[in-house]
């Protein structure tokens, strides 16, 4: 089974996506700030990280650009309401970018 990593300052987004993983069968955690992400990546080595881009201190790209020159990183998709960023997600080597209404 594959370990997810939700990372978002708004708590109803991060229990929103895990209930969602839930219903499918996953077990997911949640934290809420890309300095704690750093952490639970180096803690749990989960496969796949779902990633906000504005959050305060870290942001989501900075994360995503430390994760990318991990060993073996996670795979990472952005879960924003901002559009503007997805080229520079994909710089980061995104696997995807999804736009959070």
């Amino acid at each position: 089974m594959q370990s997810i990593l939700i990372v978002d300052d708004e708590i109803s987004i991060r229990e929103s996506l895990t209930g969602i993983l839930q219903d499918e069968g996953f077990h997911p955690v949640s934290v809420e700030s890309g300095e704690r992400a750093i952490e639970r990546v180096s803690e749990e080595k989960p496969d796949l990280v779902l990633l906000d881009i504005w959050m305060p201190g870290m942001d989501g790209i900075e994360v995503a650009g430390h994760l990318c020159q991990l060993e073996n990183p996670p795979a990472v998709i952005f879960t924003t309401a901002y559009d503007e960023y997805a080229v520079t997600a994909f710089e980061t080597h995104a696997v995807g970018y999804l736009r959070k209404p």
